[in-house]
């Protein structure tokens, strides 16, 4: 058996029971690894005769990983440096999976992941969005290009709804509910399924949108192919984002962070924002907890959710 045929008989065992989110997470990170293995190992080697250090050697390779390398927009991208820690380990534990996986079912004979240490997560300060700096952002899609409806509905599902961006591309039209006021989100991390709240102006812009371009299969498309978007329409999005708006720290995870710290802000209870963000348990929902005392204490003026949210408002 090749590494190759080790990946396929892998993901086969995986997709009777792995949610789409969880085989697109192994899928892609465990080919990373697979690109680096071409460079290392012959194709044909039998997974029985891998070298004992690759594992460790790939963790090497990660840290040493240029941001966006070989990405076709990394050249006006203005970006530095490696990938950070927080990355090769999301890299790292798809691969460790797959390489225990393979010893515990009796095809390699050597532990490669033992004694393998990952880098400590970056412990990066998460600075929520400004009021003023959403409206700027809002200011980019004003209407001067065809996708600006679409990509100011996607921006809010993540600000507004606590969407993860995985999530916001996988939407499907029957996902809206516009009679509830709520958006479905089915399978997600963790295979778990939740309803969130639509904030009124989403709402808004959301009928919107269907009303124009009648999107069926997935709800988001490329308008110009008719084809449903993907992680580089997020990418080139949030780009467009940076060139006009100079948050240079913007990404998709940081509106996330921004809906989760005012809610806490604006009274929210640890269960409620757990379940909206459809956290597995409170490990890492307690992070916006200390986020938002912070900010409290610091009078900053974070974006502030709809008062739908909240019995009282802010």
């Amino acid at each position: 058996m090749t590494i190759f045929e080790a990946f396929y008989a892998f993901m086969d065992f995986g997709s009777s029971y792995w949610a789409p989110r969880t085989l697109l997470y192994y899928r892609k990170n465990i080919g990373y690894f697979l690109q680096f293995y071409n460079t290392r190992c012959a194709p044909e080697l039998p997974v029985s005769e891998l070298p004992d250090t690759l594992y460790a050697e790939y963790v090497v390779y990660l840290r040493a990983k240029e941001k966006y390398a070989g990405h076709p927009l990394r050249n006006s991208m203005n970006v530095n440096g490696c990938i950070k820690s927080n990355t090769v380990c999301t890299y790292s534990r798809a691969t460790r999976t797959f390489l225990n996986w393979l010893y515990k079912n009796g095809h390699i004979a050597i532990k490669l992941t033992e004694d393998v240490k990952l880098p400590r997560k970056d412990d990066d300060i998460i600075v929520p969005l400004l009021a003023q700096e959403v409206v700027a952002i809002d200011s980019v899609f004003d209407g001067s290009q065809n996708n600006d409806l679409r990509n100011w509905c996607m921006i809010h599902l993540m600000l507004d709804a606590g969407l993860r961006s995985c999530e916001v591309i996988a939407l499907t039209p029957s996902d809206l509910i516009f009679d509830s006021h709520a958006i479905t989100i089915n399978r997600s991390k963790f295979d778990k399924s939740r309803v969130v709240p639509m904030a009124p102006k989403l709402e808004e812009n959301l009928r919107e949108y269907v009303r124009l371009y009648k999107p069926s299969g997935t709800l988001f498309r490329k308008l110009t192919e008719n084809k449903g978007i993907n992680e580089d329409v997020i990418k080139s999005m949030f780009l467009r984002i940076k060139r006009n708006t100079n948050i240079d720290r913007i990404h998709p995870h940081l509106l996330r962070h921004t809906f989760a710290t005012s809610f806490i802000m604006g009274g929210g209870n640890l269960e409620q924002l757990r379940l909206l963000l459809g956290h597995y348990d409170y490990a890492v929902t307690r992070l916006y907890l200390h986020l938002a005392s912070q900010y409290l204490i610091l009078h900053t003026d974070i974006y502030q959710l709809d008062p739908l949210f909240f019995k009282a408002g802010y």
